[in-house]
């Protein structure tokens, strides 16, 4: 019957001690930690400050460079090449100056002779078809003005009808109409004289007009070059009169001319 107060009684008593311990532990264990917490704070807020008024400069160590010595200067080696130059100088003054070598001016070699040039033969121009028919129409007028002057010359009793004869002009004529044939007809011939060898001469008998006019003429005497009868006879045909002499007329009617081409 008395057990169960006891037992009750016990319980309690346990239950409170135990109680008191809980809440023992517990206050140590808040300011266990508590403290840690501070401690924490106060390392932390310690390492991030820098104490101030302290600062450090490292500087590289500076190798030391040996400067070379001077060298002494030899004074006396110094005066003896100012010597030598000044001997130079006065040994340079002394010799006479060559004189620059002349040039020898070789003399200019002599060109061979220029050969002579040959001059080609003038070949003889061909007449043009105008020119044959304009002769072919001068010789038919020239030929009815002879017979006219033939007839009427017969008429008069055929009186200075003689044919001339000789070198450059009438063998009757004066040499003074001689000379006015030859300066009018010679001009007139286109003929290179230096293409033939020799003087070759061709006598040309001319008829002629009371007033000079030339009606016919013929080669009576081949020169033997047809290129210089052709001149010939072409030259007259351009001269259509012979000049009249002195006193005005025409010596002979019918004259043979005698033409060389180097005279």
């Amino acid at each position: 019957m008395n057990s169960a107060p006891l037992s009750n009684q016990s319980f309690s008593r346990y239950r409170f001690g135990k109680t008191e311990s809980t809440k023992r532990a517990l206050t140590f264990s808040l300011i266990a930690h508590l403290g840690l917490l501070a401690f924490l704070m106060i390392g932390i807020q310690w390492r991030s400050s820098t104490p101030a008024g302290v600062e450090v400069e490292l500087w590289d160590a500076v190798p030391q460079v040996n400067t070379p010595a001077t060298p002494e200067i030899k004074t006396e080696a110094k005066e003896e090449a100012a010597d030598i130059a000044i001997k130079k100088k006065k040994l340079e003054k002394e010799l006479p100056k060559k004189e620059p070598a002349k040039e020898v001016v070789k003399p200019k070699p002599i060109p061979p002779p220029e050969k002579p040039a040959v001059k080609q033969a003038d070949t003889p121009k061909a007449l043009s078809p105008a020119e044959v028919k304009a002769n072919a129409a001068a010789e038919k007028v020239r030929a009815d003005q002879l017979a006219r002057l033939r007839a009427a010359a017969g008429a008069e009793g055929g009186s200075g009808g003689t044919s001339g004869s000789g070198v450059g002009g009438g063998g009757n004529a004066p040499p003074g109409w001689t000379d006015k044939v030859i300066k009018k007809v010679k001009p007139l011939i286109v003929f290179n004289a230096e293409s033939v060898s020799g003087n070759p001469a061709a006598v040309i008998k001319v008829d002629l007009a009371p007033d000079g006019a030339i009606l016919s003429t013929s080669i009576m005497t081949s020169s033997g070059i047809e290129a210089w009868d052709r001149a010939v006879l072409l030259a007259l045909s351009r001269a259509q009169s012979l000049p009249k002499d002195d006193s005005g007329k025409i010596p002979q009617r019918q004259v043979k001319l005698t033409f060389k081409p180097k005279d």
